[in-house]
C-alpha cells in the first residue's frame, strides 16, 4: 500500500464515525455529512415516510359472534338494495356496545333501535365515508335483548354499513 491509499483510508474513518454521530444523536439536519458513494448493487430500503395504504371498502362477516345487529346497503348497478340482520348476538344490558361503519360517498346516517313492537331509538349519528367510526361510537345502556340497526341517511353513498358489536 503506498501513502497516498494510507491517507485516503484514514480520511474515510473520521467521515464514518462523523456521520454515524449523527445518527445516534439522531440528527436529521440538512447539514449532516453525505455518506461516501458506494458500489453496493443492493435495492434502495424504501422510504419510512410514505403512508400506509388507505383502507378499501369490505362489508364485514355477517355471522362475527360479537356482532349484535347490522345494516348493509350494496348498489347493484343503479338499483340499491338492502340488509338489516339482527344478531347473532344480543345486547347485554350494561355492557359497552361500539358502532362501527364504512361507506363510500359523502355521509350515512344510523340509529339503533330495539327489534320489538316498540322500536325504540338506543343510538343514533352519523359520520362522512372519508371518516369512518370503526370504534368511534360506544354506548352502555341499560337495555338487553335484540336490537335492529338502520341506516337513515344513506341516499349519496354507493355502499355502506353499520353495525353494533359487543365484546
Amino acid at each position: 500500500m503506498d501513502t497516498r491509499n494510507r491517507t485516503r483510508a484514514v480520511a474515510i474513518v473520521p467521515t464514518g464515525l462523523v456521520a454515524l454521530a449523527f445518527v445516534i444523536a439522531g440528527c436529521t439536519s440538512g447539514d449532516a455529512p453525505e455518506p461516501m458513494a458506494s458500489e453496493s448493487t443492493s435495492a434502495p430500503s424504501p422510504s419510512a415516510t410514505s403512508a400506509p395504504p388507505a383502507e378499501a371498502f369490505a362489508y364485514p362477516d355477517k355471522t362475527d359472534p360479537t356482532q349484535v345487529g347490522i345494516a348493509l346497503k350494496y348498489e347493484e348497478g343503479s338499483d340499491p338494495s338492502g340488509e338489516i340482520i339482527a344478531g347473532p348476538a344480543v345486547l347485554v344490558a350494561d355492557r359497552q356496545f361500539t358502532v362501527e361503519g364504512q361507506c363510500e360517498g359523502d355521509r350515512v346516517g344510523f340509529e339503533v333501535v330495539t327489534a320489538d313492537g316498540e322500536r325504540r331509538v338506543l343510538a343514533e349519528g352519523g359520520f362522512r365515508c372519508d371518516d369512518p367510526p370503526a370504534g368511534e361510537f360506544s354506548y352502555r345502556l341499560p337495555y338487553a335483548g335484540v336490537v335492529q340497526v338502520n341506516l337513515t341517511d344513506a341516499d349519496d353513498v354507493d355502499r355502506a354499513w353499520v353495525r353494533v358489536v359487543q365484546t
